[in-house]
């Protein structure tokens, strides 16, 4: 292992970020699991779980110090796409394995959709907002979901309501990967060391 990841994963405060969505997940499959016997989590529930999860990766998307930053000769942009997408699996693994706990967020295709377009909107957000308000978006956008969950309707409902949609949905699965794609891009490109100081002050 090279000594840049221990320091980076440290700067981005990752670990207590990780612990955070691993809590977020653990609590909400035991509270689950301690009233129901049926393990399969309402979609709507599912949603603002993974919400949750993914709430807590807003804040390691910039470091303490971006004048620092700035200073080091790293090509920033594969490792921040490698950021979100790494979280992402993690997400969707904390998902997966609260089955062990005896609740069902749902098929895996349907993890790893809804997280993917969460991580998207989260990148989004940290390009154009700033890495401190990144988590606003996707946690309303699925707050808003979990509340009016339900499949099917008009296209223009599907779109809104993605993650509440069935696996299969190609409607979904292609607003999620939109998302995930313009998220890494405007986050791997727009929001990095690279920048001028000017455009840094965004972060803030």
């Amino acid at each position: 292992m090279t000594r840049w990841l221990p320091l980076y994963v440290r700067s981005r405060r990752l670990p207590a970020a990780l612990a955070g969505s691993a809590v977020a997940v653990a609590v909400m499959a035991v509270s689950w699991a301690a009233f129901t016997d049926r393990p399969e989590v309402p979609a709507g529930l599912a949603v603002l779980t993974t919400a949750l999860a993914v709430a807590p990766l807003g804040p390691t998307l910039a470091g303490t110090d971006p004048a620092l930053e700035r200073t080091a000769a790293w090509q920033w942009a594969p490792r921040r796409a490698g950021h979100l997408l790494a979280y992402g699996v993690v997400v969707v693994g904390l998902l997966a394995a609260a089955r062990a706990l005896g609740a069902d967020f749902g098929p895996l295709s349907v993890l790893a959709r809804n997280t993917a377009g969460l991580i998207g909107l989260v990148g989004l957000g940290a390009a154009l907002a700033g890495a401190r308000a990144a988590w606003q978006v996707p946690t309303a956008w699925a707050a808003l979901g979990a509340f009016l969950a339900a499949p099917g309707g008009p296209q223009w409902r599907q779109v809104a309501l993605w993650m509440a949609q069935e696996p299969g949905n190609r409607i979904a699965a292609v607003t999620a990967t939109t998302f995930l794609l313009g998220g890494v891009v405007a986050y791997a490109l727009r929001v990095g060391p690279q920048v001028a100081a000017a455009e840094a002050a965004l972060e803030q």
